[in-house]
């Protein structure tokens, strides 16, 4: 509902009981439109673990956007929206807008989604086994580690392979008969020092352009989440650092890249 007021927030609690949570859908659909606006270039995929209730993703996804997910109920959640679609439409629709970002993935988990052909991210070696014994079917996306100083949840202290190593990862996977069809990285949860994002999209970058020369053609680059929301004014809008993003992104990457966004809250 648009501009709830006050007598209808009490009509709904009296009817209801309390405490009672109300979302603002058309919000959702204007912060979904203003990510589009400001990143027009990258693919936004809804953390789903940042608020997983079937209404707000069935919205999201009437709006076009894609889906990040970190279970395989997190994954079904979306797919049953796709499900009475032809077998081809359904599988374009999990390669294309649905990557599974967990970086320690469970056995049971990989598969189960093995037959969907999922994109995934790993970051070390004994992920690339579980992937080539269990999921061999799945794309691939190197985590790299990365700064994220300043960032509520510091995700890089335990996420996320250096990127001196990252080459000689990618190798390996093809090695195992996989394919890494890009990178990925996250700046850590409600990241206010943007200079965050700018070192890590050097970093990407750099692998890249390694890759590249060993004959690996990373096409996907996955920006992760940390997009800050203005919990107060101490907090820059985010159009700032959509300025400094794109500025980057043109800058160290070819145009044909494709670019996603794993943004929740």
């Amino acid at each position: 509902m648009a501009n709830t007021t006050p007598a209808q927030l009490k009509a709904l609690a009296a009817q209801h009981g309390t405490p009672l949570v109300v979302v603002n859908h058309d919000i959702l659909r204007e912060n979904y439109a203003q990510f589009r606006k400001h990143l027009p270039r990258v693919q936004a995929y809804f953390a789903v673990k940042a608020n997983p209730a079937p209404e707000i993703v069935r919205t999201l996804f009437r709006a076009g956007a894609s889906f990040d997910v970190a279970s395989f109920p997190e994954f079904m959640l979306v797919y049953d929206l796709i499900k009475k679609r032809p077998a081809a439409e359904r599988q374009a629709f999990v390669w294309d807008k649905i990557v599974y970002a967990n970086p320690i993935k469970p056995k049971e988990t990989l598969r189960a989604l093995d037959k969907y052909k999922p994109l995934a991210t790993f970051d070390n070696r004994a992920e690339i086994a579980k992937v080539r014994d269990f999921a061999p079917r799945a794309g691939l996306l190197l985590r790299l580690r990365v700064p994220n100083t300043g960032s509520m949840v510091e995700l890089s202290s335990k996420f996320g392979c250096e990127p001196g190593e990252a080459v000689a990862l990618i190798e390996e996977a093809h090695a195992a008969g996989l394919v890494v069809e890009g990178l990925s990285f996250h700046v850590g949860s409600q990241c206010t020092n943007f200079e965050n994002f700018v070192q890590a999209l050097g970093m990407a970058a750099a692998v890249r352009r390694e890759a590249l020369l060993r004959g690996f053609d990373l096409k996907i680059l996955d920006i992760g989440g940390g997009f800050p929301v203005r919990y107060n004014r101490h907090v820059p809008p985010f159009s700032q650092l959509a300025m400094i993003i794109n500025k980057e992104i043109n800058r160290l990457f070819p145009k044909d890249i494709e670019l996603l966004a794993e943004p929740g809250r």
